[in-house]
């Protein structure tokens, strides 16, 4: 139905579910970039990108993505004033619109062609799928003359009732037919300008709406407190089963009581300070000596009696030493002495590692 059919209407409380075509000339096709954003956040920042495109202000309109393809949305932008027009005439004439589309769409499509419908003084051009427009015929002829020259592969067809409103210059190419648009043909479900909030309920008694608004929001309430109270007195038990189920994992694992959170501090600054004096004395010039000797030591078959360690030298005492003390030495930044271990009676053999002057320098 047109939204003009519309204003032959008169008030009335029973009303006719419709599909309305609305003028093109009122809306306009704008192709934008694909926001970077998650899809969720587009309807707060598309409004942001249409401000320097459009000439109202953003709040002032609606749009509506019709088309995404190669990172690129399509938009059809109207103004709310038009939308809340167009549903008042819906509405006096007994008419629930439950979808409004631009009446281009209802111009045949045909791929690659540019295709010309009449409506009341007013032509509408369709060029694609998804994009078109409307304009008398003053404004329509030299764009569709330029459209053609940056796409040649274009033809031109023209369904109007008077041929003479046509340049000589189109008409000669252009396939020329009588036909009328087919009103009740080509309506696009997924193309709809109409917002949802301006959509009217179908209902035909107001007083019997209100009521059943007035229990949905009511029971809905109810509903709401009750999930409310199920799903707190459901949350308290699972707390109460998490804080149980960790107390006794500290039990096991401390074997004490949850202390508090300052002994809690307490103690992992006394075992940070530990860790931190292990790794110290492991980094030591004498703990590096011992680590080099301990190449030395390996299958030497002797046994470790004593170790006496100070700041710069370790003292060992070995037990069977004799294949030990038959290898070289040598560690480099440390002297090492052996106690006369061919004249010592008894089968321990003393070591002494010290520090050099140069190493205990650097």
């Amino acid at each position: 139905m047109q939204i003009e059919d519309a204003l032959e209407g008169s008030l009335a409380t029973d009303f006719e579910m419709a599909k309305l075509w609305v003028p093109s000339e009122k809306i306009s096709v704008q192709i934008i970039d694909v926001p970077t954003a998650p899809r969720r956040k587009w309807r707060e920042i598309i409004p942001w990108m249409l401000e320097d495109i459009v000439l109202q202000n953003v709040s002032d309109i609606h749009y509506e993505i019709i088309d995404e393809n190669s990172g690129k949305l399509t938009l059809l932008i109207i103004s709310t004033e038009c939308l809340e027009n167009w549903q008042r005439i819906a509405k006096n004439a007994a008419v629930n619109a439950i979808s409004m589309a631009p009446d281009y769409l209802a111009v045949p499509f045909d791929k690659n062609t540019v295709s010309v419908g009449w409506r009341e003084g007013v032509l509408l051009v369709r060029t694609s799928r998804i994009n078109g427009f409307a304009a008398k015929p003053s404004l329509v002829w030299p764009l569709i003359e330029r459209f053609l020259d940056e796409n040649s592969n274009f033809s031109l067809s023209i369904s109007i009732p008077d041929t003479s409103l046509v340049p000589k210059n189109l008409l000669d190419s252009a396939k020329i037919n009588n036909s009328e648009i087919d009103w009740t043909f080509g309506f696009d479900e997924n193309i709809n300008v109409l917002p949802s909030q301006l959509k009217m309920n179908n209902h035909s008694n107001l007083t019997s709406k209100w009521l059943l608004v007035a229990c949905i929001i009511i029971l809905s309430f109810g509903v709401s407190l009750f999930s409310v109270w199920v799903g707190n007195n459901a949350m308290e038990k699972q707390i109460e089963l998490y804080e149980t189920s960790n107390v006794d994992l500290f039990k096991k694992i401390f074997n004490e009581t949850v202390p508090s959170s300052s002994a809690l501090r307490g103690k992992a600054e006394s075992n940070i300070k530990r860790l931190f004096e292990q790794n110290e004395a492991l980094n030591s010039p004498i703990m590096r000596a011992l680590y080099a000797l301990q190449p030395l030591m390996t299958n030497c078959g002797c046994e470790l009696v004593e170790m006496d360690l100070s700041e710069s030298s370790v003292e060992l005492q070995i037990r069977n030493a004799s294949s030990l003390i038959k290898r070289p030495l040598k560690v480099d930044g440390y002297k090492i002495v052996i106690d006369n271990p061919e004249s010592s009676e008894s089968d321990v053999v003393k070591i002494m590692m010290a520090l050099e002057a140069d190493s205990n320098r650097a």
